[in-house]
C-alpha cells in the first residue's frame, strides 16, 4: 500500500516541490488517522463514511460501550488490519478524548496514541 505522504498539518508533503509517497506501516498509520478524523457524512462522495462524532460521541452523556465499539469498528475495518491487540479510550478532565491502541496489520504492528478528533 502506498499513499501521498501528509505532513503534521495533514497537507500534502512537498519535497523540493514534488509530492512524496509513503508506504508500508507509515501509510497504514496515515490511513487509520484519516479514517479516525473523518466525521460521518463529511465525505461528499459517500455520506456513510466516517465516525459518528456528532451523532454518538459528542453528545450529552454518551454511552461508553457504544463509543468504544465505534472506534474499534473503525480500526478493525481499516483495510489490511488483522487484529486489535490493545485498546484504551480516555476522556480527560478537559473533555479531550485520547485514543491509544495497538493493531496487527499486513504491514506490521501499528502503535497509535493521539487526542481525537
Amino acid at each position: 500500500m502506498s499513499d501521498i505522504k501528509l505532513d503534521s498539518e495533514d497537507d500534502a508533503f512537498l519535497n523540493v516541490n514534488d509530492l512524496e509517497l509513503t508506504s508500508g506501516i507509515d501509510a497504514k498509520i496515515q490511513h487509520m488517522k484519516q479514517r479516525l478524523r473523518t466525521f460521518l457524512g463529511e465525505w461528499f462522495l459517500d455520506l456513510r463514511v466516517g465516525v459518528a462524532y456528532f451523532q454518538q460521541i459528542m453528545v450529552k452523556n454518551p454511552n461508553p460501550a457504544v463509543v468504544d465499539s465505534i472506534f474499534k469498528k473503525t480500526i478493525i475495518n481499516t483495510p489490511g488490519t488483522q487484529q486489535l491487540t490493545l485498546f484504551d479510550l480516555g476522556i480527560g478532565t478537559d473533555r479531550q478524548l485520547t485514543l491509544s491502541f495497538k493493531a496487527i496489520t499486513e504491514e506490521g504492528e501499528v502503535n497509535f496514541s493521539e487526542v481525537i478528533p
